[in-house]
């Protein structure tokens, strides 16, 4: 009989629970994937969503839970042989947003660090990785659009144990990405 994947079994918890979140009509889902990297042997499971309410507002904050596994983990898992430390898989969590005052951005950047702070209680490292959009034959700078995606890693594997925590994980994005939200419209 066949057993399901780690990774299987948190995904298809993880996706009914945003699911179930987009029925209450708390966040809209805009995207969804899962991707099997023949060259690399990974899985990738990707969901994103939106606040219910800006899903169609040009400045909405987008979030982005992403679970992975390895080859390691997979053979290790089929193979009943340790071959890595810990069998499981990893979840981090992007939000994707404008920032609202591009002029300031080590200030922006700590406030957007502190919000998440507030929330997440310091538990996952946050990196904020800044970019823009140079048009070819109209470079302006410094650029009037900055995109900045916020990336919270919790640098630890998970299993089947910590199921129960993935609801609680979801709200912490959602009360994120409203708070994100709302520093964006503030400005």
């Amino acid at each position: 009989m066949f057993h399901p994947l780690i990774f299987d079994n948190i995904r298809v918890v993880l996706e009914g629970a945003v699911y179930d979140r987009d029925f209450d009509g708390a966040i809209t889902i805009t995207g969804r994937s899962d991707v099997m990297d023949m060259a690399t042997f990974q899985r990738l499971f990707q969901i994103e969503f939106k606040l219910a309410e800006q899903a169609a507002g040009e400045k909405a904050v987008r979030a982005q839970m992403q679970l992975r596994t390895s080859l390691g983990d997979i053979a290790s898992e089929q193979l009943e042989q340790p071959l890595v430390e810990h069998v499981g898989c990893t979840i981090c969590i992007h939000f994707h947003l404008q920032l609202p005052n591009p002029d300031d951005i080590p200030s922006e950047a700590n406030k957007i660090t502190t919000l998440l702070n507030e929330i997440w209680g310091q538990r996952p490292y946050i990196t904020q990785t800044l970019s823009a959009k140079l048009p070819e034959h109209r470079i302006e700078w410094p650029p009037t659009v900055v995109t900045n995606r916020i990336t919270l890693d919790f640098h630890r594997k998970i299993d089947e144990g910590n199921i129960d925590d993935l609801r609680e994980l979801i709200e912490h994005t959602i009360q994120s990405l409203a708070g994100l939200q709302r520093h964006v419209d503030q400005t």
